[in-house]
């Protein structure tokens, strides 16, 4: 009878996203209401309820602000360079010749970094302009421009893995390091689809280019590893790709002075940013002193945010500072109200979904679930995670969401590889989001270019991707097969 309380309202959110009757935000609301009624059963009569739900309510809320505010952030930094660099988001203009390092480098390094950096899907919509522009188009390119989403763990500065840190009791480092972990195999698998689906529009890809594009995948994840071991993990996805883009273009494009010159002018933003984010990761007076000073702390027991410290911050300055550099302050109340036009379902789909895991996991569904499926699956548990993050991932397209609907029980499954299981989570669910129907219907809507729509184009999209799935279902039960066999 319990269980069943317990898994109530995650069913219920799932069966309402999956009807496609409701948006996302609705199903959040009604499955927090619905966590809020669970909580009452599980808990009993034993304290004043309302004010505990309201509480524990309030606590997940201030949780989901910690990414809310990236997200804010990252759109208004997206807005104000749509402006400032807006050959960078666009299809039309000069036919470039088509490179296959080149058509690599736009999957593999342009998109991550860019998804990284700003996140909501701002990756995919980079990848596919500069995929058009090299003259690949339809369908078959924006398989491609959804590569730009295989780094989401690390999307708009990693807010969907702290979030998924908080929930799951672990630190941000550690989530961060296991996930890069797990990641590794997984762009092996998107490298050899790669081939496939670039071989359909550029034809087969030969022999040496696969060498090439392989040490450069392997290089990639090295990074990946590197930047989450001794950087951050707010800057995991941006470090990596981001370097490594410097030298790909310096290797392989051998630009003369005036397209350096170019691309310098071009990456500006994003370098400042990332050297700013860096700095203050990395200098150990300063990052003490920016955490030290305008900190807001409402729950003792839940994380504090530092205003100088947490990247939001900084991402608003950086946007500022372009848009001062420009001559277009004057322009900052539209960048505010296109900023919060786009960006408000997402804040609040955001703490919705905080907000059900929060009042969930203080009234132990998330432990009973767990105990639950560990006494029932034994070793095998760990291979439920998988399916729980897919799950997650791909109705709600949101890393942030996805954590916040599943990571509770998927730390609470793990017992003793409790860090594993969080990790499965939350790699699991950012990779399925690629897949999901918000992301895929926004891919479709970049296939016609100039905002025009292509009839069908979901369906067709989904005819080539389904492989991805295939891929990354696969390697993710391989590894959480791995981490169940004994020790």
């Amino acid at each position: 009878m319990l269980l069943t309380v317990a898994l109530a309202p995650l069913a219920l959110v799932i069966l309402l996203i999956a009807s496609r009757r409701v948006s996302i935000m609705t199903a959040g609301v009604i499955g927090w209401l619905a966590a809020i009624a669970a909580a009452r059963v599980l808990r009993g009569p034993v304290e004043p309820f309302i004010a505990w739900a309201s509480t524990e309510s309030a606590k997940g809320a201030w949780l989901a602000w910690q990414a809310v505010a990236v997200i804010l952030a990252g759109l208004f930094f997206y807005r104000v360079l749509r402006r400032h660099e807006a050959h960078l988001f666009q299809a039309e203009g000069p036919v470039e010749a088509v490179s296959r390092g080149r058509v690599w480098a736009v999957c593999f390094l342009v998109g991550p970094f860019a998804e990284s950096a700003t996140g909501f899907g701002v990756g995919a919509i980079v990848a596919m302009a500069a995929l058009m522009r090299m003259g690949l188009k339809g369908p078959g390119a924006a398989v491609l421009a959804l590569y730009s989403q295989m780094l989401v763990p690390w999307g708009g500065l990693a807010v969907g893995t702290i979030i998924g840190a908080h929930l799951a009791g672990m630190a941000e480092p550690a989530l961060g390091l296991a996930s890069a972990v797990l990641t590794l195999p997984l762009l092996a698998g998107y490298l050899t689809l790669y081939w496939v689906f670039a071989g359909r529009l550029t034809g087969p890809v030969p022999i040496v280019q696969r060498v090439e594009d392989s040490l450069w995948t392997i290089l990639l994840g090295s990074a990946l590893w590197l930047a989450n071991r001794y950087v951050a993990t707010e800057l995991g996805g941006v470090v990596a790709p981001g370097a490594l883009l410097v030298v790909h273009f310096l290797l392989t494009q051998r630009p003369d002075r005036r397209a350096l010159r170019h691309a310098a002018t071009s990456a500006l933003p994003f370098a400042v940013l990332a050297g700013l984010l860096i700095a203050t990761r990395s200098i150990p007076p300063l990052t003490e002193a920016l955490r030290s000073v305008a900190v807001l702390t409402p729950f003792a027991d839940q994380p504090s945010f530092p205003v100088f410290y947490n990247p939001s911050f900084w991402l608003v300055l950086v946007g500022l500072g372009v848009m001062a550099a420009t001559g277009r302050l004057g322009e900052l109340p539209a960048r505010l109200g296109e900023t919060w036009h786009g960006g408000w379902r997402a804040a609040v789909v955001t703490l919705v979904f905080v907000a059900m895991a929060q009042v969930l996991s203080a009234a132990g569904a998330a432990r009973l679930v767990g105990a639950t499926l560990r006494a029932g699956l034994g070793p095998a548990a760990p291979l439920m995670g998988p399916l729980f993050g897919a799950v997650g991932g791909f109705l709600t397209g949101s890393n942030s969401a996805s954590n916040g609907m599943m990571m509770a029980v998927q730390a609470a499954l793990g017992n003793g590889l409790a860090g594993w299981t969080a990790a499965l989570q939350n790699v699991a669910g950012s990779n399925f989001s690629l897949l999901s129907p918000v992301r895929v219907a926004m891919a479709a809507a970049l296939v016609g270019g100039a905002g025009s729509h292509v009839q069908g184009a979901d369906a067709q999209i989904y005819k080539r991707a389904w492989p991805v799935a295939v891929m990354l279902l696969a390697i993710l039960l391989a590894e959480a097969a791995l981490l169940a066999l004994p020790h």
